[in-house]
C-alpha cells in the first residue's frame, strides 16, 4: 500500500506562477557636502534669531536690571551651540567621505561674517533701547519713576547770592517721584547741550518756607509720592546757546531728551 502524494504550492520564483521578482532595495540619497553645510548655516541663523529675541527680552522687559548677567550667559551658549552644530556638520561630511578642509574653511566665514552682523545689530539695538526718550517743554515726561516737568531754559541770567564761574542757565522745573521707594533728584544727572557740548547741571533751588529766598542744593531727597518745584541751575559759558535739554532719575538712566524750540 503505497502513501497517497501530497501536493504542494510550488514556490514563488522566476519558474512559478504567477512570477515574483522583489524590487531593488531603495537606498537613501546621500547627504552631500554643500547641502549639509546649507543645513548647519540654517540651523546657526534659527539659534541667532533665537538669541537676538532673548537679548531683546531682557533689555526690554523687568529683567534688564539682570543684564548684567543674563547677557555672557546668553552668549556663552550661543558660542556652545553655534560650535557644536559646526562640530555635527564636519563629522557628518567626514563620515561620508568627503574631504574636510574646504567646508571647514567655508562654516568658519559664514559663523564669523553672521557673527559679526550680529554684533552691529546688537550694538544698534543696544543705542535704540539706551537712547533717551523724546519728551516736549511744559509736558511731563518720565524717566524710571521720576516726572518731569520742564521750560525752556533761560541763559546767561544772575542770581543773587550765587556767583557762577562763567553764566548761569535756569530751568523752571518740576519733579514728582510717583514710584513706591524713596529716590534723590541730583542736579548733575541732568545736562543741557548746546553748540560747544553738554554741561550738567550745578544747583537746584527751591523756595524756602518763608517763600522769601531760596534754599539752594546739589540733591534733595524725594520720599515716595513727594515731589519737587524749583529752579535747576547749570554753569555754561558766556554765550552758551542751549540746543536740547536731557534729565534723568539717575546718573545712569535711559533719561528723557527734550528739543529746544529754536535754537
Amino acid at each position: 500500500m503505497s502513501d497517497t502524494q501530497t501536493t504542494r504550492p510550488d514556490p514563488p520564483g522566476p519558474v512559478a506562477w504567477p512570477a515574483y521578482d522583489p524590487p531593488p532595495p531603495v537606498r537613501p540619497e546621500p547627504v552631500r557636502g554643500g547641502r549639509r553645510i546649507v543645513r548647519a548655516f540654517g540651523a546657526v541663523l534659527g539659534v541667532q534669531a533665537l538669541v537676538a529675541f532673548a537679548v531683546l527680552l531682557v533689555l526690554n522687559s523687568y529683567r534688564r536690571s539682570a543684564a548684567g548677567w543674563l547677557l555672557p550667559l546668553i552668549g556663552v551658549a550661543d558660542v556652545a551651540a553655534t560650535l557644536q552644530i559646526c562640530w555635527l556638520a564636519i563629522r557628518d561630511i567626514r563620515l561620508l567621505g568627503g574631504r574636510t578642509a574646504a567646508p571647514r574653511l567655508l562654516l568658519t566665514a559664514l559663523v564669523l561674517l553672521l557673527a559679526a552682523g550680529l554684533a552691529g545689530g546688537a550694538y544698534a539695538i543696544h543705542r535704540h533701547t539706551t537712547a533717551p526718550v523724546r519728551g516736549a517743554l511744559g509736558t511731563p515726561v518720565q524717566d524710571g519713576d521720576l516726572t518731569f516737568t520742564a521750560s525752556s531754559p533761560r541763559c546767561g541770567v544772575k542770581i543773587k547770592g550765587i556767583a557762577a564761574t562763567g553764566a548761569w542757565c535756569s530751568v523752571r522745573l518740576t519733579a514728582a517721584n510717583t514710584g513706591s521707594a524713596p529716590l534723590r533728584l541730583d542736579a548733575a544727572a541732568q545736562r543741557v547741550r548746546g553748540g560747544d557740548g553738554a554741561r550738567s547741571g550745578s544747583l537746584l533751588l527751591s523756595p524756602s518756607r518763608s517763600k522769601k529766598k531760596y534754599v539752594r542744593a546739589a540733591s534733595r531727597p524725594l520720599p515716595a509720592g513727594s515731589s519737587f518745584s524749583g529752579y535747576l541751575l547749570f554753569d555754561v559759558p558766556p554765550g552758551f546757546a542751549a540746543r536740547a535739554l536731557e534729565l534723568h532719575a539717575a546718573g545712569g538712566s535711559r533719561g528723557v531728551r527734550i528739543e529746544i524750540e529754536g535754537a
